[in-house]
């Protein structure tokens, strides 16, 4: 017969499932704010940025955003930049779709044949529709087009980008082919529901530049020099306004940046004026962000306002218009929405933030450590010993504190800054700082578990509060969200998550395990036992809630991972032997538990649904495959540099060490494990976490990596401490066994 608080524990999973059910109430169907239109006008301008829009530059466009609603658009498909065929293909599918690269730099975007018939191919689209096999994303390409005609509508197509995002995989285009812009006027226009114009190629954009500077890829797109920027603009402009003039009534004219115009990726435009948009921001479902869509939002916002249902296989959502500024001001905003995202990607990538990190942290350790040995030799004073302690547990805390204070920069107008990038570097520092003061500032601090703990739970109540209320400190953070890379917008990205994870586990082990003793360690089945028990099932259940449900976290892996940490965390607390039993038992309840928000989440329209719900229809109409597959790849791919495969074995030394300290000459964890009692189960337990993390999501390595990085520190801090209690002369501590305050001293 199972112990009963092992009985208590595997009920996780089915309250979860309960209370998910309790909150979940599906949403009725979507408003429909976009009124019906009689034409659709999409202009597509690879390249322009919100920084290309001026008054005095562009007056055009400048005009155009004091009474249409504008974001800051994410072209990222499949490359770390997007070529203008990339971006035509995205349009045209609904889904992420590339062309190939010869030599790494993008193609010049296929021009169309036209028989003397009229009708139009794209040679070049079988080539790339095989190319696009080799990445599972599956784009139906020309989906868009297939829409409008299947509905009983027509296409008019301007320009190679236009033909080659309503062509087939076989290049055939149903649509009404305009090679420019030159015979686009009011008739063409209200000819065919939809229209789409490729406009950097109206003035010369997707031709070699004359002047390419470095870091630009020739035929990137609309601006590939700085020294041509300008005029581009201008000419962007001047076309742009011929077109408005032309307007057919009841149209809706769409203006976007589709693609990058470098080897630098930037968050792009995007406006949306007409039928149904005034002034002010847009938002969609898929980034459930202010001001904020993305590419393959834009096939679903061209068939809604013509009242047609976007295709099944299209993953964007329609846009729609939000509260907020207009004209100028909305211009700013949307341009430091992109200079965040540059300041937050140069601090990863070129400033090297995890690596310092990881690596400053580490060195001040090895130092700390050898000089205390170097002391015990020499015979210095106890009291000196006793410091070098404190300073590591100071420096540990203060490393642990770095991840939460990455967040609260998003409280501050850091992008403001002269320099953006140090901004953000030093309100992280100045944040972590403040954290570690308040660590060592409350009755906590005597024990060796208390800052950490500290930091584990302000962690956990700033990343968990922020994807409650929103996710408003999640994106351009460097542990949160990156819109140019473009995973996801909203709830917990795979690095947030692995800190969320760690912090879950340590900061619930500090009360659960604190009542355990106090309960008394020989009454293991006693009612005593039973109020610990059920404070870890309501840390547990509130993590699993807070991770997984769409409307906060949104996680499908980091749920399959949480639920056996924390079932490890308790069956390790509570004195139960963990068999292969009890462990399918927890897997089960892990996967029912994703399970029950999944399908909560299909329940809801489909324009509505965050991936969990999507993954739900995917499954019933033969999809998953293809998911699992690009997910798997993933994985696999994420050992990606020498440093990658160190992971692996730094986690087998780590569990040799939780397990067997002295195969791993850790002196100090057994007195740690008897000084506090919860130490040994809440490493092993976040150990779990991360291994199963890794194998459920796609980010792979990074997951172990990631938790490493936030659970090693908070070791640190706890074991620094233990070891400076240790230290002869150090005074009796309250809360340490007899035993282990006779013990000699040796910890490091």
């Amino acid at each position: 017969m199972t112990p009963r608080p092992a009985r208590y524990l595997l009920a996780l999973c089915a309250v979860a499932a309960v209370l998910l059910g309790a909150l979940a109430v599906p949403a009725g169907a979507a408003d429909e704010d976009a009124a019906r239109a009689e034409h659709v006008v999409f202009i597509g301008a690879p390249g322009l940025m919100w920084s290309d829009v001026s008054a005095s530059g562009t007056p055009n466009l400048a005009a155009l955003t004091g009474r249409a609603s504008s974001a800051a658009l994410s072209v990222r498909t499949v490359e770390s930049t997007t070529c203008p065929t990339d971006g035509w293909l995205t349009v045209g599918a609904g889904v992420r779709a590339t062309d190939e690269r010869p030599g790494g730099e993008c193609a010049l975007t296929p021009v169309p044949d036209v028989a003397a018939d009229g009708t139009v191919t794209v040679p070049d689209l079988p080539r790339i529709a095989e190319h696009n096999g080799k990445y599972s994303y599956d784009p139906e390409l020309g989906a868009l087009a297939a829409a409008v005609t299947g509905s009983g509508g027509c296409v008019t197509a301007v320009g190679p980008g236009a033909a080659v995002a309503t062509a087939d995989k076989n290049g055939r285009t149903p649509a009404a082919y305009l090679p420019d812009t030159s015979a686009l006027d009011r008739e063409a226009m209200a000819r065919c529901a939809l229209t789409l114009v490729d406009l950097g190629a109206a003035v010369g954009g997707t031709l070699p530049g004359a002047d390419p500077v470095e870091g630009t890829l020739t035929g990137a797109g609309l601006f590939q020099s700085t020294s041509t920027r300008d005029g581009r603009a201008r000419s962007l402009d001047a076309a742009l306004g011929r077109i408005i003039t032309e307007l057919p009534p009841r149209t809706q004219v769409v203006v976007a940046g589709i693609a990058d115009d470098g080897g630098t990726p930037h968050l792009r435009v995007l406006m949306v004026s007409g039928e149904g948009f005034t002034s002010g921001l847009l938002t969609s479902t898929s980034t459930r962000q202010d001001g904020m869509a993305q590419l393959t939002d834009i096939a679903p916002s061209l068939l809604a306002p013509l009242g047609i249902d976007a295709p099944g296989e299209m993953v964007g959502a329609a846009v729609s218009r939000t509260g907020g500024p207009s004209g100028a001001e909305a211009v700013h905003d949307l341009r430091l929405l992109d200079v965040g995202a540059q300041a937050a990607r140069v601090v990863r990538e070129t400033y090297q933030f995890f690596t310092w990190l990881t690596l400053l942290p580490l060195a001040v350790f090895a130092a700390g450590i050898g000089w205390s040995r170097r002391l015990r030799r020499t015979g210095a004073p106890d009291a000196s010993r006793r410091r070098v302690f404190r300073v590591l547990r100071g420096v540990a805390v203060a490393a642990a504190s770095v991840p939460a204070a990455t967040f609260l920069v998003g409280l501050f107008p850091w992008t403001e800054a002269g320099s953006p990038e140090a901004a953000i570097v030093g309100l992280s520092l100045g944040g972590a700082a403040v954290l570690t003061a308040a660590a060592f500032a409350g009755p906590w601090r005597r024990h060796p578990y208390g800052p950490p703990g500290f930091v584990a739970a302000a962690t956990v109540a700033v990343l968990g509060g922020d994807v409650v209320t929103g996710s408003h400190l999640q994106l351009n953070t460097l542990f949160g969200l990156s819109p140019l890379i473009a995973g996801r917008f909203y709830g917990f990205g795979n690095v947030a998550w692995s800190v969320f994870g760690m912090v879950a586990l340590f900061a619930a082990a500090w009360p659960v395990g604190r009542m355990l003793d106090a309960a008394g360690r020989s009454d293991r089945e006693g009612a005593s036992r039973r109020p610990a028990i059920l404070v870890l099932i309501a840390c547990g259940l509130a993590a699993v809630v807070i991770d997984g449900w769409p409307g906060f976290g949104s996680d499908f892996g980091g749920v399959l991972a949480l639920v056996p940490g924390f079932a490890v965390l308790g069956l390790l607390l509570t004195g139960v032997r963990i068999s292969w039993a009890k462990a399918g038992m927890v897997a089960a309840g892990a996967v029912g538990t994703v399970a029950v928000i999944a399908v909560l989440d299909w329940t809801r329209p489909a324009d509505s649904r965050s991936h969990l719900g999507r993954f739900v229809q995917q499954v019933i109409d033969g999809d998953a495959g293809s998911v699992l597959r690009r997910k798997i790849s993933d994985n696999l791919g994420s050992f990606d540099s020498p440093v990658s495969y160190l992971i692996p074995v730094l986690m087998a030394l780590a569990l040799t060490a939780l397990l067997a300290p002295e195969r791993m000459r850790a002196s100090v964890l057994p007195p740690a494990y008897e000084r506090i009692s919860w130490l040994r189960p809440v490493l092993i337990a976040c150990w779990v976490t991360a291994v199963v993390g890794y194998a459920v999501n796609d980010s792979g390595i990074q997951i172990p990596s990631v938790a490493l990085l936030i659970a090693v520190p908070l070791a640190a801090a706890v074991l620094a401490s233990v070891a400076a209690e240790r230290v002869p002369g150090s005074g009796q501590v309250a809360g340490v066994p007899p035993r282990a305050q006779a013990e000699p001293s040796g910890a490091e």
